[in-house]
């Protein structure tokens, strides 16, 4: 190896690049696709930016398309019309018929290298059609298989968030149900608020029963605060003590248990008549169940 072969990184055996057959001019107009490829390409020269100027070349601020050139007119103008017309042989000496032989065979050899260069460039054109069909093809098929899938497993995928609204909109039936259960969920706290107000009414009328409303009670009640009573000043020592030394706890909490069982139990606010039983009264309810009662036991043989 010498010195020739540095500019190939020290290899040799390196062919060089194939001339490309068709120069200059394309042989068939761009498709759709490519002239969408070259679309998103920014060419040319900005406005504002002067033009380069080059001897012999002419500088466009926008690129222009080459003229189409097909194979048929390739061959008709660099082959068919340069081949000599009317040329007696029997006037040319031996080398001047070679040349022309050798012209022949040239121009022949152009023509088969045009023809099959524009059938390559055409199976190409088809192996990258066909490559571009199946890619669409599966992608189209990725994506139904991706919805069927999503759709049976009742998981949406991000795809549905993007091509479509994220929620689905209600239909009439659907739209008077949700309508119902907000009126329904709205009396039924209404309800709750007002049966609250009420039990706290009856406890406040309940506890009514021990305030002072009379000169009478209130000169009771003055008499029983001032007044010392030895006995009950006792017991309320001893209780005292007794909580001090806890003794009279798990009792107190044991009554306090039960009396808020019954409570729960019969519905009752502090051992008086609760709501229900209220209600049950105003609406004649226990007058009915105690009349039936009470001709049951009329009717029961003696």
């Amino acid at each position: 190896m010498g010195k020739r072969t540095i500019k190939f990184g020290g290899k040799s055996g390196i062919l060089p690049k194939v001339r490309p057959v068709f120069k200059r001019y394309p042989i068939r107009p761009k498709t759709a696709e490519e002239l969408a490829d070259e679309s998103k390409v920014e060419q040319g020269f900005a406005e504002g930016v002067p033009l380069p100027t080059r001897k012999g070349f002419t500088f466009h601020r926008q690129t222009i398309e080459k003229p189409v050139v097909t194979v048929e007119e390739r061959i008709k103008k660099n082959i068919d019309e340069r081949k000599p017309q009317n040329i007696d042989e029997s006037k040319l000496s031996q080398e001047e018929i070679w040349k022309l032989r050798r012209d022949d065979i040239r121009r022949e050899h152009l023509r088969e290298a045009y023809l099959n260069e524009s059938k390559r460039l055409q199976r190409i054109e088809d192996l990258k059609k066909i490559q571009a069909e199946k890619e669409l093809s599966a992608k189209a098929s990725q994506s139904i298989y991706e919805e069927t899938e999503a759709t049976k497993l009742t998981l949406p995928t991000i795809d549905s968030y993007l091509n479509g609204p994220i929620m689905r909109q209600r239909t009439e039936e659907e739209q008077e149900i949700v309508t119902e259960q907000r009126i329904l969920n709205r009396k039924t706290k209404e309800l709750a608020v007002k049966e609250r107000k009420t039990n706290q009414l009856l406890e406040l009328y309940h506890a009514a029963a021990n305030f002072i409303t009379t000169e009478e009670e209130l000169e009771q009640a003055i008499k029983d605060a001032f007044e010392v009573n030895v006995s009950k000043f006792e017991s309320n020592q001893m209780i005292i003590e007794n909580k001090l030394s806890g003794y009279s706890h798990a009792f107190s909490n044991i009554n306090t248990n039960e009396g808020l069982v019954l409570d729960e139990v019969l519905g009752q606010v502090n051992g008086q008549p609760g709501l229900e039983t209220v209600k049950d009264t105003l609406d004649g309810e226990i007058e009915r169940l105690k009349r039936e009662a009470q001709l049951a036991i009329n009717q029961r043989p003696h």
